[in-house]
């Protein structure tokens, strides 16, 4: 089993003239520590407590960027990760859409994460050896179509630092071979009864089928494509976003997230990707590749 300690680091965006705020929660702890028998792993944040990024004055197509220093002060080695969470906006949605958020080490030409800030899962940042530091660069940039319907609006939303041991398996012990016996002669065997045949087991549901998106053996007619979204599980869908070949072509919310969906002037090959934020808090993701029908 794996133990994990988690270390929180909060973004708060507030928006007047039009402006960000992004700050660390006052009297944050600098450390986090999770122990094994392998040895400690502790998470260290050189941000706790402090501002991570302050422009009072951000435009609608700027940025706004902080770094933070995240490290393993433990004697073990750790496999850390950062997530979103306690995601929070004014305007239940636009605004969240209209900021995008930027997370990389810092000199690094890629990101590790470049995206809406809501769909930002659990992103993988590798193992830290003991006493290993990395810097980390969050950049917040404001669509330059911001308009100043969101003035006075508010956004935030935390930043979970988390750090699992890394388990070392050690070798089993080799134990002596016993001598062997002689074998006594066998017995004969009795008949054995008929098995009773198994039933066959349901198929499982893949995340496009549960999500709504067309079968794979759907083809494009006349660059057309329909949908209907549902949530995983039982669940509502609360919040869509539909792209097609990398490009956003609808973001739906409440009711209008749940009706069909009709994709149209699609080309030859077509890759579907759907994310929904439904009913639980999760967000769900699954994408297909559809080809144009045959003449």
């Amino acid at each position: 089993m794996r133990a994990t300690a988690t270390m929180l680091t909060t973004v708060a965006l507030a928006l007047g003239a039009i402006g960000l705020a992004v700050a660390a929660p006052g009297g944050e702890l600098a450390r986090a520590e999770v122990q094994a028998a392998s040895g400690a792993v502790v998470i260290s944040n050189s941000r706790a407590g402090q501002a991570v990024v302050t422009a009072p004055a951000v435009r609608p197509g700027e940025s706004a960027t902080g770094t933070v220093t995240i490290g393993n002060d433990g004697d073990a080695a750790g496999t850390f990760s950062v997530a979103l969470t306690d995601l929070g906006d004014s305007t239940d949605g636009p605004l969240t859409d209209a900021v995008r958020i930027d997370i990389r080490e810092a000199g690094a030409s890629d990101p590790a994460y470049e995206g809406p800030v809501d769909e930002l899962d659990e992103l993988a940042l590798g193992t830290f050896e003991a006493g290993e530091d990395r810097v980390y660069e969050v950049r917040l940039t404001l669509a330059g179509t911001a308009g100043n319907d969101l003035q006075g609006a508010e956004l935030s939303f935390g930043l979970a630092w988390r750090a699992t041991t890394v388990v070392v398996p050690t070798p089993a012990p080799e134990t002596p071979s016993t001598p062997t016996t002689p074998t006594t002669p066998s017995t004969p065997t009795t008949p054995s009864t008929p098995s009773t045949p198994t039933t066959p087991s349901t198929p499982a549901v893949s995340a496009a089928d549960a999500m709504g998106l067309p079968a794979a053996t759907s083809c494009v007619k006349r660059g057309r494509l329909k949908l209907r979204l549902r949530g995983p599980n039982g669940t509502k869908v609360v919040r869509a976003t539909v792209t097609v070949n990398g490009r956003v072509k609808a973001r739906l919310k409440g009711a209008k997230a749940r009706k069909p969906v009709s994709l149209r002037g699609l080309k030859k090959t077509t890759k579907l990707k759907v994310s929904i934020k439904a009913s639980d808090r999760r967000t769900y993701k699954a994408s297909r590749t559809y080809r144009a029908c045959k003449r």
